[in-house]
C-alpha cells in the first residue's frame, strides 16, 4: 500500500471553497478530487465520526451494536455495486464510492468493520426493531404473538469495545485513499473536499496518519448574496430566503466552531487569496510545507484578477436592508473592502 499524505478543504457554504481547490490543483503532487464529489463517510451520519461517539465516547451494549450495524448499512449505500439503469433513477445518493475508490471501497470498509468486532452472535436483542420500518417490526410481533415464534426477536448482536478504533480507523483511511481512481504517478497528497466538519477539524485530523486541513472562511455578506443569487434551492438551503435564518445560521456556526491554534489547520481568508495573492500563497505552501517551486502551474486554473468580480458582490444584491441587517448582527465576520 502506498503511504499518501492526506489534505481535506473544507468550509461554510459558499465560502469560496473551490477557488482553494483550483489554487492546489496547480500544485505538483497533488491529486485533487472532483469538486462534485464529497467524501462523507466521516461526517455523515451514522459516518466514521458517529461510530467513534458510539464506541468510545458513549460507550454501551446497545449503541456500539447500534453503530456497527449502521455504519455497515451506509457503507452498502455508498457502495453503488447497485447502481446501474433503472435502479440509479431513485438511488438518493450520487457517490458511488466503489468506483471511485477502485473497486475496493466495500471489501476494505468490511475488513475495517470485521477489525472492530470482537465477536457478534444471534440473540433475543429487541433493540433493533426500533430502527426496523414498520411493517417488518409488525410482522415480527406478531410471529412472537401469535405463532409463539421464539426466534422472531433474534437478531445479530455485536460486540465491541473501540480500544484500538483510531488505529483501525487509520489503516482504513489510508487503504482507501491509496486506490483512489485519480491518484497519478507523482501524486504525495490526496485532497478531498469537505472530508471535515469545519466546526472540529482536530477531530478529523487524528483519523489520518498524515493528515492537514484549510477551512476557507468569506465575508458573510458575499455568502449570503451568493446563495441567493444562487438559485432559489442553494437559497433555501443557505438560509430559508430569509436573512434573519442566515444570521442565526452563521453565528450558530462561529460558536460551535474550534479555533484552537493546530498546525495542521488553516483558516484561510478568501478575499485574502484574491486580494493579496502573493502573500497568501506563502501562508499556503510554509502550511503544506512545500516550497514556492512545487507550483507549476500558477494561475492556470485561479487567476486573482478574475476573481475580483466576486469580491463586494453584496453591494449590488437587490435588497440592501437584508445587507445592513446583517452588517449590524455579524459586524465583526464583515470585512473592509
Amino acid at each position: 500500500m502506498n503511504k499518501y499524505k492526506f489534505l481535506d478543504l473544507s468550509g461554510y457554504m459558499f465560502s469560496g471553497k473551490t477557488a482553494v481547490g483550483h489554487v492546489i490543483r496547480e500544485l505538483e503532487g497533488f491529486c485533487v478530487s472532483d469538486f462534485e464529489m464529497e467524501f462523507n463517510l466521516l461526517r455523515i451520519q451514522n459516518g466514521i465520526v458517529d461510530l467513534e461517539s458510539s464506541l468510545i465516547d458513549n460507550w454501551s451494549l446497545i449503541r456500539s451494536n447500534d453503530a456497527i450495524v449502521k455504519f455497515q448499512k451506509m457503507v452498502k449505500k455508498f457502495d453503488g455495486t447497485y447502481a446501474k439503469f433503472p435502479y440509479y433513477l431513485f438511488h438518493f445518493h450520487s457517490d458511488f464510492y466503489n468506483t471511485q475508490f477502485n473497486n475496493k471501497f466495500t471489501q476494505l470498509s468490511n475488513e475495517y468493520v470485521n477489525n472492530l468486532l470482537t465477536k457478534s452472535w444471534k440473540a433475543e436483542w429487541p433493540y433493533p426493531l426500533y430502527d426496523m420500518c414498520e411493517t417488518e417490526s409488525f410482522m415480527r410481533k406478531i410471529r412472537k404473538r401469535l405463532f409463539k415464534d421464539n426466534n422472531a426477536y433474534e437478531n445479530k448482536l455485536h460486540l465491541v469495545d473501540g480500544k484500538e478504533f483510531i488505529k483501525y480507523t487509520r489503516l482504513y483511511l489510508d487503504s482507501l485513499m491509496s486506490n483512489f481512481n485519480e491518484i497519478k504517478k507523482n501524486t504525495k497528497t490526496v485532497v478531498m473536499n469537505n472530508s471535515f466538519e469545519p466546526f472540529n477539524a482536530q477531530k478529523s485530523l487524528l483519523y489520518f496518519t498524515d493528515a492537514k486541513c484549510i477551512i476557507i472562511r468569506r465575508d458573510p455578506r458575499d455568502m449570503f448574496a451568493t446563495g441567493a443569487n444562487e438559485s432559489s434551492s442553494f437559497a433555501k438551503i443557505s438560509h430559508g430566503e430569509k436573512v434573519e435564518n442566515f444570521i442565526l445560521r452563521f453565528k450558530m456556526q462561529e460558536d460551535n466552531t474550534n479555533k484552537e491554534v493546530n498546525k495542521d489547520i488553516l483558516f484561510l481568508q478568501y478575499e485574502d487569496l484574491v486580494l493579496d495573492y502573493e502573500n497568501c500563497l506563502c501562508k499556503l505552501y510554509d502550511f503544506l510545507e512545500i516550497k514556492k517551486e512545487v507550483h507549476i502551474f500558477k494561475k492556470k486554473y485561479f487567476n486573482p484578477e478574475d476573481s475580483k468580480a466576486f469580491i463586494g458582490i453584496h453591494k449590488q444584491y437587490k435588497n440592501q436592508e437584508d445587507i445592513k441587517l446583517i452588517e449590524k448582527d455579524l459586524a465583526e465576520y464583515c470585512l473592509d473592502i
